[in-house]
C-alpha cells in the first residue's frame, strides 16, 4: 500500500507532465506571449520539483528502512528474548508467592521482585513498540503470538 505522500508525489508529476503536453498543443495552434511561455513553464517546473521532491524523499525513507530492516531484526530478537525472559521470572515469582510456606519477609520480598520484573517488562513492553516504526510485521506478529498473554504479565 503506497503511501499519502507517494500518492500525492505521482499526482503532482502527472498534472506536470498534463500541463507540459497542454502547453506543446496551445502553443502549437496560436503564438504565445513570452509572460504566457514563462508563466506556464514556471508553474511546469514548480509542479514537476514539487513532485520529485516529494517522491524522492518518500524513496530515500523507503531505502532506509529496507537498508536497517535485516539489523533491526537481529537486534529486535535480542529485546523479544529479554522481554521472554522477564516473562518467565514473573512466572516462576508468581508460582512461589502462591506456595503457602513462605513467611512474611519472604513474601515481601517476592512483593518488591514482582514490582521491579513488572516494571522492567513493561520498560520492555515499551521498547517492542518503539521497533513497530522499522519492522511493523515483526511486531504485528509478536503481538498475535503474545496475544492476552503479554498483556496479563504486563498487567501484574
Amino acid at each position: 500500500m503506497k503511501s499519502t505522500k507517494t500518492v500525492v508525489a505521482i499526482i503532482l508529476i502527472i498534472a506536470s507532465i498534463a500541463v507540459a503536453i497542454i502547453f506543446i498543443i496551445v502553443a502549437s495552434k496560436q503564438p504565445l506571449t513570452q509572460l504566457e511561455i514563462v508563466s506556464l513553464q514556471v508553474f511546469i517546473l514548480f509542479l514537476g520539483l514539487l513532485g520529485s521532491f516529494i517522491f524522492g524523499r518518500q524513496s530515500a525513507i523507503n531505502a532506509a528502512r529496507e537498508i536497517i530492516k535485516p539489523h533491526a531484526r537481529s537486534a529486535f530478537r535480542r529485546v523479544l528474548s529479554l522481554y521472554q525472559s522477564l516473562s518467565r521470572l514473573a512466572s516462576t515469582i508468581d508460582h512461589a508467592k502462591s506456595s503457602n510456606s513462605n513467611s512474611m519477609e519472604e513474601k515481601a520480598v517476592l512483593d518488591k521482585l514482582q514490582a521491579i520484573v513488572t516494571e522492567q517488562i513493561a520498560t520492555a513492553d515499551d521498547a517492542l513498540e518503539d521497533w513497530r516504526d522499522i519492522v511493523p510485521d515483526d511486531v504485528d506478529e509478536l503481538r498475535k503470538k503474545l496475544g492476552d498473554k503479554g498483556k496479563k504479565e504486563v498487567q501484574r
